[in-house]
């Protein structure tokens, strides 16, 4: 039978929604609203109590999705969330269907995740085509360098300035101790992030500051331990004087350092 035969049956449909969490494009958590299990293009959807707010008019780009709060996915939010946003996508389709069609009803992006209550977190999502409704950015023009550090426009190669398996001495709940080489100056890294594996896929956190080995972190050492090998990636301040003194990339300044310090527009009284 054809999806709309199942869909408007009275008698033959049998409707399920699957859910399909994407950390990183490595890691997935697959849920089902059915009553067990369901092996759906080679993946196992475990049966949980799952729901959502429910597509219609009006409800524009985003939905709400609530779980169980001892759900793996669930759990990755408990303290800092992790470093990139979850994938979602949501499939619908009919139990018992030998043809097995189905509709892809949603995709999009976890926002936000909520305790609503001890057992049950509830999940903000945006659809990928609400990413098309937002204004677009305006380089303006300044004296420092709007570039993020290390993208396309700063052309910095990170990996060039990498510190690589540096190991965690200890650490606070704010900060993280490591021994650093000699030639490190204090404030190296500040503004810069450390980034190491779990479970084989990649997470960061920012440095707010760094005084000898001591660095202080955006967000906390959540996830973070004694012993572990880490990453870390110096910080840059946008100035012109550090972009060429320490990247040596100034030809790729984004800034105008030069602006005169006085507008043509403002009105000067010579007497």
């Amino acid at each position: 039978m054809s999806w709309n035969q199942f869909e408007y049956s009275t008698n033959d449909g049998r409707p399920v929604t699957l859910y399909e969490f994407i950390r990183n494009g490595q890691k997935y958590y697959c849920y089902t609203n059915a009553d067990r299990d369901i092996n759906f293009n080679n993946t196992l959807f475990l049966a949980t109590a799952i729901n959502n707010t429910g597509l219609s008019m009006g409800t524009g780009n985003s939905l709400e999705i609530t779980l169980p709060a001892n759900s793996d996915v669930a759990k990755l939010y408990r303290g800092i969330p992790p470093s990139t946003a979850l994938l979602i996508r949501i499939y619908q389709l009919h139990a018992h269907d030998s043809e097995i069609d189905f509709h892809i009803v949603w995709v999009g992006k976890i926002q936000e995740v909520k305790r609503e209550a001890l057992d049950r977190a509830k999940f903000i999502t945006a659809s990928v085509a609400s990413s098309f409704e937002r204004n677009g950015l305006r380089l303006t023009y300044g004296r420092s360098c709007p570039h993020a550090l290390y993208d396309h426009n700063c052309r910095v190669q990170k990996e060039q300035f990498a510190l690589r398996d540096i190991e965690i001495i200890k650490l606070d709940g704010a900060n993280i101790i490591v021994s650093l080489p000699n030639h490190i100056s204090d404030g190296y890294f500040t503004g810069g992030y450390i980034e190491w594996f779990i479970d084989g896929i990649k997470e960061m956190r920012g440095l707010k500051t760094q005084l000898n080995g001591k660095m202080g972190l955006l967000g906390g050492t959540h996830n973070l331990k004694a012993g572990m090998k880490i990453t870390i990636y110096p910080g840059c301040d946008r100035t012109i004087r550090t972009c060429n003194e320490k990247f040596g990339n100034h030809l790729n300044y984004g800034g105008q350092p030069h602006i005169p310090g006085v507008s043509p527009f403002q009105i000067i009284k010579l007497f």
